[in-house]
């Protein structure tokens, strides 16, 4: 228990002193340092030595830099748009193809039902529908004279 506290009251001292950072002054300098030189010049620094054409096509990169960026952006995303824009095409290509389709399915279908229609009603009303309730008639009128002389017999 007693540790507890030793070790809680070191850990209160320790976030409450300021941290002391030891550490050596950075040297700073500056951005850019242009000196002009001629040929045998000795220079103050290390570095490295541009010719003016090369400073000249540095400072010419960075300043188109953004342009080109831009340049490259915008076409990427010309390519998309067209990429896009294809699709949809081919996708409105693909549902005019299937209203066509179905719009000749329909007109197919309704000749073929017009066309039955036309056939169904051409035809004669078939006798077969007649004979058979002619036969059933006549089957029935026979049982029942043949019963009714049965039963004129037995009495």
């Amino acid at each position: 228990m007693m540790l507890r506290k030793i070790l809680s009251l070191y850990l209160m001292i320790f976030m409450m002193s300021p941290v002391i950072v030891l550490a050596e002054d950075i040297q700073t300098f500056p951005d850019y340092v242009v000196l002009p030189i001629e040929a045998g010049d000795t220079v103050p620094f290390d570095g490295i030595l541009l010719s003016l054409d090369a400073a000249a096509k540095i400072v010419t990169e960075k300043k188109f830099e953004s342009a080109e960026c831009d340049l490259r952006i915008s076409y990427e995303l010309r390519i998309q748009e067209e990429k896009y824009q294809l699709l949809l095409d081919y996708k409105d290509i693909e549902v005019d193809s299937w209203k066509d389709k179905y719009e000749s399915m329909m007109i197919l279908k309704v000749a073929e039902n017009d066309r039955l229609t036309e056939l169904v009603l051409k035809q004669k009303p078939a006798r077969g529908p007649l004979l058979v309730a002619l036969g059933f008639g006549i089957g029935t009128l026979t049982s029942l004279g043949i019963f009714a002389l049965s039963t004129e017999i037995v009495k």
